[in-house]
């Protein structure tokens, strides 16, 4: 027997697995647990049905050259004889010769597609890096699901987002400084914000059901929580905000990003940044990058050199540039509630606090300069900051263990290879490669065709000759810095 549950929602968000599972592990303690890509491939024998799904599998790889056990020959001579499988068996040999490989975009169709300018963001651009082909469907081709008529679960991401957003637009109107502003102030513009916006037509699911007020009065504690957390990030650092909704486009805060090939082709970058933070000591202007997010996310350089978490990095690229400001970090602060686990013990009201702080602190990379590090968080002289993630020993210099750090020329070889791969991945969509070939995130065991809706038109299945997926690295930090320095 298999029991199963989803790592990720419709969308590719990781999602919290059942508390039923963990319970089933604690009942049968040599429970294995696996990917379900693991689970498929076990060569079992069990009814006709799957017996012979699973004879198809291996003569599809003796039919690429690979070895297999001499079972499957004896199986499929059972199966030609069998009247009921005979024809089945014939009609599913025949497809081995099938292949699903589209051929390179022709350059009439390029430039039909995208002209002489590629316009387009770093999202989609990492799109490409998950699949080629999925991009050319939704991006270049523009095929749109057809429409159903459902009830749309809450996206309270969304909501969060530009709860927040008006409340420091607020703030910035009504000229209150977000340093000296109180509680009980901050609870009342939340409050305020959040009905008007429960008043607008797109949120009529928050009221539509008794269920939904609930959950919505859950949300804006949530909220709260989360603005007084990130104004404790400003209040206790020499960090001021230098914009929200930064915008990069036509007639936005800053043109687009652009940069020409070497086919004389042009790329045009647009987007938009959640936070930009400045802070300015004796050795200059530091800038920082902060990402809103509604799920717990990290950097992690492995996905950064693959092209598919590209997005802060750029973004402090062109900052930087713009401000001519060093790079200070690229930040995530996660819009979650936080779940604090008691553990048999006696939790105390500031234990609780504490723990709660600790949730909100921002995850990414943070320069490692001791001085920056406290214009970040000025009250860490030593220990664990609850602000970013950064130890300080009692020597008073930064653990490289305990903390997620990179030095001035780390940030820039990073900024560099972003660049370089912005090129490589504009590239290679304006020389029409649109073949299907998805990423595998071997630390994550997952793939974006578990929540792509175009697999069944690319029918990519790794048992395919010429399918292969693209296997994303799980290096540590440090053996990724050393190889580019070394390149």
């Amino acid at each position: 027997m298999y029991l199963s549950y989803s790592a990720s929602d419709s969308e590719g968000k990781g999602i919290r697995k059942s508390i039923l599972i963990n319970k089933v592990k604690r009942i049968f303690t040599d429970l294995k647990e696996e990917s379900d890509g693991s689970i498929q491939n076990k060569k079992y024998i069990a009814t006709k049905n799957t017996t012979f799904d699973m004879l198809l599998i291996n003569l599809r790889k003796f039919f690429d050259g690979e070895d297999i056990d001499n079972i499957w020959f004896e199986l499929y001579n059972i199966y030609s004889n069998d009247l009921l499988y005979k024809d089945k068996l014939e009609e599913a040999i025949s497809g081995f010769y099938y292949s699903n490989i589209p051929e390179k975009l022709n350059k009439d169709n390029i430039d039909k597609l995208y002209g002489d300018t590629l316009k387009t963001n770093i999202s989609k651009l990492e799109t490409y890096r998950r699949c080629a082909f999925s991009y050319y469907i939704k991006y270049g081709l523009k095929l749109s699901d057809k429409t159903e008529f459902k009830i749309e679960s809450l996206d309270t991401g969304t909501f969060m987002h530009e709860v927040i957003d008006e409340f420091f637009e607020y703030l910035n109107e009504n000229e209150l400084n977000i340093r000296e502003i109180e509680d009980k102030k901050i609870d009342k513009i939340i409050n305020n914000i959040i009905n008007e916006k429960l008043m607008l037509s797109k949120n009529y699911i928050f009221n539509s059901t008794a269920k939904y007020i609930v959950l919505t009065n859950r949300l804006k504690k949530i909220i709260e929580k989360c603005i007084k957390h990130i104004i404790d990030t400003i209040r206790f650092s020499n960090f001021n905000i230098y914009g929200n909704e930064i915008e990069f486009g036509k007639g936005k805060h800053y043109a687009p990003i652009e940069f020409k090939l070497d086919n004389n082709l042009r790329v045009q970058i647009t987007g938009k940044i959640d936070r930009v933070d400045i802070a300015e000591n004796e050795d200059g202007k530091y800038l920082r990058i902060i990402d809103y997010k509604s799920s717990i996310k990290n950097i992690d350089l492995n996905e950064m050199m693959a092209g598919i978490q590209i997005q802060l990095l750029t973004y402090l690229d062109a900052m930087t540039k713009e401000q001519d400001a060093n790079p200070a970090g690229v930040l995530y602060f996660n819009l979650i509630e936080p779940i604090i686990k008691a553990k048999g013990r006696n939790i105390t009201d500031e234990d609780l606090e504490n723990e709660i702080k600790s949730s909100f602190k921002m995850n990414g990379l943070v320069l490692g300069d001791v001085k920056v590090v406290q214009m970040m968080d000025k009250s860490l002289t030593s220990g664990k900051s609850e602000l970013i993630p950064v130890y300080i020993d009692k020597k008073g210099d930064i653990s490289k263990a305990k903390s997620n750090i990179v030095d001035s020329r780390e940030f820039k070889l990073l900024q560099k290879q972003t660049n370089k791969i912005l090129r490589q991945i504009s590239e290679e969509i304006l020389t029409g490669k649109i073949e299907p070939n998805p990423v595998y995130i071997s630390k994550k065991k997952t793939t974006p065709c578990l929540y792509c809706n175009y697999r069944d038109i690319c029918g990519f299945n790794p048992d395919f000759k010429g399918n292969n997926y693209k296997y994303v690295s799980n290096l540590n930090k440090n053996e990724i810095l050393s190889k580019l320095k070394e390149s």
